[in-house]
C-alpha cells in the first residue's frame, strides 16, 4: 500500500477535461457555436461544436494557461482565459455578444469657397447651381407641355380590350370546371339509410347558452350524468336552467272524435275524419276498422285509404294519400260481417308511412 501511496504522488495526472456553456447576454444556451481552444501564442489546440443546449466539452487537456474562445455567425463571439493545474475545469461559461462597427462619417470642410464649390460639382443631382437665385425652384413654362388631340389615345385600347375578353372567357371556362369538380357526388337513398344518426331523447339548456343533447343514464341531487356523442359527460344540476324532452318531428294522425257506424246484418258502415296534428307529413294513411264477437272473435276487418294530397315519390309512385301537418281528411268504409256473426264491438286503428 504504501508503494502504490509514493507512485500516485510521483506520477501525476498528465490531462484534464474542460466543459462548459456558451450563452448569450439574456442568458440562453447558444447552440452550435463554434469552441476553441487556444495556447498561450493563440495556437489553436482544440475545437469543438456546443450542443442544443450550448454545452460544450474538451478531453486530455495538458496542464497550463488558455484561451476559450467562442464564434456564432449570429450572435457573435467571446472569451475566456483558464489555468489548468490538477483538476479538472467544470462549468465554464462564456458570454457572448454581437459588435456593432462603428459608422464611418465622411468629415467635410465647407470654410472655403473652393471646397463649397468641389463639394456642390461633386453632388450627384440634377440641381447643381452657381449662385443663390438658381436655388429657387423652377416652374415649367405651360406652353412647353405636349398636349394630346382628344380624338387620339394613349393606348390602343381594341386590341387592349380583345385580349382581356379573351382572358375574362378563360378565366371563366376554368371556374366552371372547377365549380364541377366540387360538386358532392350522388349517394343513392340506400347508402344515406345505413348512416345510423345518433337519437337523444332530451335536450338540456345551460346557463352559459351552451344545449347539450343526451340520454341521461344517472341523476343524483346535485349531479346529471349524460350519454351524449362524444360520450359520458358530468352536469352540476346548478348549472341547467332546462331540461326538456326531445322529440324529433314526425307524423301523428289521430281520428276526430268517434265515427259515425251504420249497421247492416251483414256488414257495417264507418264514417269520420282525421287529422294529422305532427309536424311532417304522413304518408299513405290508412284507417282500418277490426269487428269482434263476444268471445272476441275476429268478425270482420277493413280497410281504406284517405284522399289526401297528392304526392309523387322518388321510387315513380303516385299517390294522394299524404296528409300534410295540421291537414284533415274523410273517410267512408264498408267493414263485411263473416259468416253473419254478431258483432258485439268494433276498434279503429290508423296507420301511415313516412315516404320520399
Amino acid at each position: 500500500m504504501l508503494i502504490c501511496f509514493v507512485l500516485g504522488i510521483a506520477f501525476p495526472k498528465d490531462n484534464y477535461k474542460l466543459s462548459g456553456i456558451v450563452r448569450t447576454a439574456d442568458g440562453e444556451g447558444v447552440k452550435k457555436a463554434k469552441v476553441l481552444l487556444l495556447n498561450n501564442d493563440e495556437q489553436e489546440i482544440k475545437d469543438e461544436k456546443t450542443d442544443r443546449k450550448g454545452k460544450f466539452k474538451f478531453k486530455k487537456i495538458a496542464p497550463g494557461t488558455y484561451t476559450i474562445k467562442a464564434e456564432h455567425k449570429s450572435e457573435g463571439s467571446g472569451d475566456q482565459r483558464i489555468t489548468i493545474t490538477d483538476t479538472d475545469l467544470k462549468d465554464i461559461t462564456i458570454t457572448i455578444s454581437a459588435v456593432k462597427q462603428p459608422e464611418k462619417v465622411a468629415v467635410i470642410d465647407t470654410t472655403s469657397e473652393t471646397t463649397q464649390q468641389a463639394f456642390v460639382d461633386g453632388l450627384d443631382t440634377p440641381l447643381k447651381t452657381q449662385s443663390a437665385e438658381e436655388l429657387l425652384p423652377q416652374v415649367r413654362q405651360f406652353d412647353r407641355i405636349d398636349r394630346l388631340a382628344f380624338e387620339d389615345t394613349f393606348f390602343e385600347y381594341e386590341s387592349n380590350l380583345r385580349a382581356l375578353k379573351n382572358q375574362i372567357d378563360s378565366l371563366k371556362n376554368i371556374v366552371t370546371a372547377f365549380e364541377k369538380k366540387q360538386e358532392m357526388p350522388n349517394l343513392s337513398r340506400e347508402l344515406l339509410d345505413l348512416i345510423k344518426v345518433p337519437e337523444y331523447q332530451y335536450r338540456i339548456e345551460l346557463r352559459n347558452g351552451t344545449v347539450v343533447m343526451g340520454d341521461i343514464l344517472e341523476e343524483s341531487d346535485s349531479t346529471l350524468v349524460l350519454k351524449t356523442q362524444i360520450g359520458k359527460l358530468v352536469l352540476k344540476k346548478e348549472m341547467v336552467i332546462r331540461r326538456d324532452k326531445h322529440e324529433e318531428p314526425s307524423p301523428k294522425i289521430v281520428f276526430l272524435g268517434d265515427p259515425f257506424v251504420n249497421i247492416y246484418p251483414d256488414r257495417q258502415i264507418f264514417s269520420g275524419r282525421i287529422k294529422n296534428i305532427g309536424k311532417k307529413r304522413a304518408d299513405f294513411v290508412r284507417v282500418i276498422s277490426n269487428l269482434f264477437t263476444q268471445t272476441t272473435k275476429e268478425a270482420g276487418r277493413d280497410s281504406v285509404f284517405v284522399k289526401g294530397t297528392r304526392i309523387i315519390y322518388d321510387s315513380g309512385v303516385i299517390a294522394d294519400s299524404a296528409l300534410e301537418p295540421g291537414q284533415t281528411a274523410t273517410y267512408n268504409f264498408p267493414v263485411a260481417i263473416e259468416g253473419r256473426r254478431k258483432v258485439q264491438y268494433h276498434t279503429m286503428e290508423v296507420h301511415w308511412d313516412e315516404a320520399r
